[in-house]
């Protein structure tokens, strides 16, 4: 009978060490996963670096895997010789074309300023024109006053070496993730169960598959875009047919947002010639990108991965606002493989759902024959 009182305290005491433990519990994985949302908040700008970088190191690769394939050449000799050839064209572009752009860069910086004033100026004609110029910003406040130059020319300084700083950084993890994919591929798949291991390595080699056909198609249609522009626009007579076309094929790498900041230079130059030439190139970008989003990219996307165009926007939203310029560039791509991700990792092993995945299946096939 003296057992009873010692027996519900030692069951007390043992609930309360296991109500304790459960709290502890709680508040470790809290803690823990605070911890790991704030390392991944603050070195986001790395992530991003490095996912700009992988973006690079497919590019090298698909360039270096067809020289292989095609060549008695090692992919460790077709990398070095797609690296060398790649500076070299770059180099033969630049002797070629730093001339006529260099002069073209000089003439926009020129004639941008004119073409404001002489839009003013027609604004100015139009019945509510005066009252518009007077709520727009004055060219005066859209430059910062000139009262402290040296912080300004260290701001730009600093800038300039930041930019340039990523984009070695970039170029050395592309580099550096081209050589050896495998070396990496391994690590992230020994972070698996060895049940799971041959499931990572399918989904890793999708999510290849999709990023490279994504940006060799993209690649595509840059070239297409900023061929048909220059040639286009020289032929309606507008000003720096070269280098517009070269901002129109750079910024297209940007889906939506791209093309619509490529066509503010080309209607600017136009309307200091006639506001009717400024028509005739909004109705040519305006066939141009339907050009390209209804014949186009389907072409690609038939190769690469469907993303919804409201999932499109709404990542370029979401990552413009955080990160910036870069968080914009590489929203796409980054869309893509949360898209795949959710359809392989979630809708299929989780869900026991039949979704396709584009390329799943061959990276299988590929997969099984060796």
């Amino acid at each position: 009978m003296s057992n009873g009182p010692r027996s519900g305290e030692q069951l007390a005491q043992t609930a309360s060490r296991a109500y304790l433990q459960r709290v502890l519990i709680a508040v470790g994985v809290v803690a823990a996963l605070g911890s790991v949302l704030l390392v991944f908040w603050y070195g986001t700008q790395v992530f991003l670096l490095i996912f700009t970088g992988l973006l690079l190191a497919i590019f090298f690769g698909a360039i270096s895997d067809w020289l292989s394939d095609h060549t008695p050449l090692s992919s460790g000799w077709a990398l070095g010789v797609t690296l060398l050839g790649l500076v070299g064209l770059i180099a033969l572009g630049v002797w070629l074309l730093i001339p006529t752009i260099e002069r073209q860069v000089q003439e926009l910086s020129q004639r941008l300023p004119q073409s404001m004033q002489q839009l003013r100026q027609r604004v100015a004609q139009l019945p509510f024109g005066q009252h518009l110029l007077q709520q727009a910003p004055q060219s005066q406040q859209l430059v910062p006053p000139s009262t402290n130059i040296l912080g300004q020319a260290t701001g730009i300084f600093s800038t300039a070496l930041g930019v340039l700083t990523n984009i070695v950084i970039i170029l050395f993890v592309g580099i550096y993730l081209a050589a050896d994919p495998g070396l990496y591929e391994r690590g992230l798949v020994r972070l698996v169960p060895l049940a799971k291991r041959p499931r990572a390595r399918v989904v890793l080699a999708t999510l290849g598959y999709t990023l490279r056909h994504w940006l060799l198609g993209r690649l595509l249609i840059m070239i297409i875009n900023g061929v048909i522009t220059s040639i286009a626009l020289w032929f309606l007579g507008v000003p720096l047919p070269i280098l517009n076309g070269i901002i129109t094929g750079l910024l297209n790498f940007i889906p939506n947002i791209g093309p619509i900041l490529s066509a503010l230079p080309p209607v600017l130059l136009a309307l200091t010639q006639d506001p009717t030439l400024a028509l005739w190139v909004i109705g040519l970008y305006i066939v141009i990108q339907n050009l390209e989003g209804f014949v186009l990219t389907p072409l690609v996307q038939q190769r690469t991965v469907d993303l919804p165009p409201v999932l499109i926007i709404a990542a370029q939203i979401l990552l413009g606002i955080l990160f910036g310029f870069i968080g914009i560039l590489i929203a796409v791509p980054l869309a893509a493989v949360v898209f795949v991700l959710v359809k392989m990792l979630y809708v299929e092993d989780v869900l026991g759902d039949t979704i396709e995945v584009k390329g799943e299946q061959q990276v299988a096939q590929r997969a099984t024959s060796t």
